[in-house]
């Protein structure tokens, strides 16, 4: 559950980006059958995993709780990328369901 498939039109949200910057989900829809590019906040605590350095013997992976609502560096990142790519190429409308801490 991603907290906005039932604002759009039954089925049609699609998830991009996904893996990474995980306080913020990234993705397509439709909304009455008009495509939208869609950015959300995810208000649940997520983990994030920081790999291993291969050209340190000593690193290790690491994973690390991120809060829900915050708008961390990989998740700032995914949001930029993701408004580029639904301008670029797409020109979608954009959708942003802004619930930050602090905004």
């Amino acid at each position: 559950d991603n907290g906005v498939d039932g604002f759009f039109d039954r089925g049609s949200f699609v998830e991009t980006l996904g893996g990474w910057g995980k306080t913020v989900v990234a993705g397509r829809a439709r909304l009455g059958g008009i495509p939208f590019g869609v950015i959300a906040v995810e208000t649940r605590t997520v983990e994030a995993v920081v790999p291993a350095d291969p050209a340190n013997p000593d690193s290790r992976e690491t994973v690390l709780p991120q809060a829900g609502q915050v708008w961390y560096p990989d998740s700032a990142f995914k949001t930029a990328q993701a408004i580029e790519d639904f301008r670029r190429g797409e020109r979608l409308p954009l959708m942003i369901f802004a619930n930050w801490r602090g905004f």
